[in-house]
């Protein structure tokens, strides 16, 4: 037998062959995964709970954390959960189907990331949850001297479930915090922090054009050497939605410096029980008018799971126009994010869907 092969669209779309599934041995348990934290669009500060459950009808073998497409561990699983055990009698040991795990958020970077929780049953089947969410945090990920805490020069201002504290001190520099109630874990967590001096003083609302260069790929397939994106913007305080090209939905943050991060929802295509995602992160400075941007591609289910990044850096301006005269067509059945290519050489910017790209699976 041939190694099977899954189609990539260069950024996004990922049509599945149908000669991949027939070739493909392992099929999908009935496994029932559900992932209660990071809950799905929150802010997440400091150590928390990663938590959930996931039962199995041939019993489960592990969990693992995924986080950005890259493998972290494998997250205790077995904890007592009454209720999913009344829920699912039938399934082997579903009264322990607990997973959970204390997580330090913190060791991320400012602004949006994504897990993927991985549930392996004993047949060797496996079903995958995702969840985007988004951090704030100080630049110390770990503050170990309560000392180095100060809320001697702050102010507070409280509505009806949050709470505004200007002008803390934390490690040796000041922040503005906002603290927001979040049932999962019956409290108030810090859901904003930024530089003291709060949003930044200027409105970055707006259409912002991009042109970047490939600084590495871990893909097995090529992508352009050079690509362009168009974004456009709306800010409230120090959080940034838009879409790209009028299509995409991303969503971030932008501190009182004007440094900025992005991350854009998944584009998925699944065939049978296996399903392919891409989705793209942004990093960068509106003032100085630089951005990294990164395309990661993933694949899994009943497929061998593995994962790729394209990384590229280069310019971001601002347009004028609400609707950028790059924007491509939107192809609501291609499912492709709406880059383009530059020819090499010549510098023309090309309006067209992604070239499909053949992967091989190991």
């Amino acid at each position: 037998m041939g190694i099977p092969k899954i189609s990539f669209g260069l950024f996004g779309a990922m049509a599945l062959s149908a000669n991949f599934l027939a070739a493909s041995a392992v099929q999908a348990g009935d496994i029932v995964l559900t992932v209660e934290e990071p809950v799905s669009s929150s802010v997440y500060s400091g150590v928390s709970n990663l938590r959930g459950w996931v039962v199995g009808s041939s019993g489960i073998a592990k969990v693992e954390l995924h986080v950005d497409g890259v493998f972290l561990t494998n997250v205790p699983a077995g904890g007592f959960r009454s209720d999913v055990g009344q829920q699912y009698p039938s399934y082997p040991n579903s009264n322990n189907a607990g997973f959970s795990m204390a997580f330090n958020y913190s060791n991320l970077s400012v602004g949006p990331h994504l897990i993927r929780v991985r549930a392996i049953d004993q047949a060797g089947a496996s079903r995958d949850a995702s969840v985007n969410f988004n951090v704030a945090r100080f630049d110390n990920p770990y503050i170990a001297d309560p000392a180095k805490i100060s809320l001697g020069g702050a102010s507070s201002t409280l509505d009806t479930r949050s709470i505004s504290l200007k002008n803390v001190s934390a490690d040796g520099k000041n922040y503005d915090l906002r603290l927001d109630w979040r049932s999962e874990v019956q409290g108030f967590v810090i859901t904003q922090a930024t530089p003291a001096g709060g949003p930044p003083g200027t409105n970055y609302s707006g259409g912002y054009h991009s042109v970047v260069s490939q600084t590495s790929n871990s893909c097995a397939f090529p992508v352009n050497q050079q690509t362009t994106s168009d974004l456009q913007l709306t800010q409230a305080g120090t959080q940034l939605t838009g879409t790209e090209s009028n299509t995409l939905p991303v969503s971030g943050t932008v501190d009182s410096s004007g440094n900025f991060s992005l991350l854009s929802n998944r584009q998925s295509q699944t065939s049978g029980n296996c399903r392919g995602e891409s989705y793209f992160k942004y990093q960068g400075s509106f003032p100085s008018q630089t951005t990294a941007i990164s395309i990661y591609f993933e694949y899994f289910g009943s497929c061998p799971y593995s994962n790729c990044t394209a990384n590229f850096q280069g310019s971001i301006n601002k347009v004028n126009t609400q609707a950028s005269p790059h924007q491509a067509p939107h192809n609501a059945q291609s499912q492709h994010w709406r880059w383009r290519s530059i020819r090499a050489g010549s510098g023309q910017s090309v309006l067209k869907t992604a070239q499909i790209h053949s992967f091989s699976i190991y």
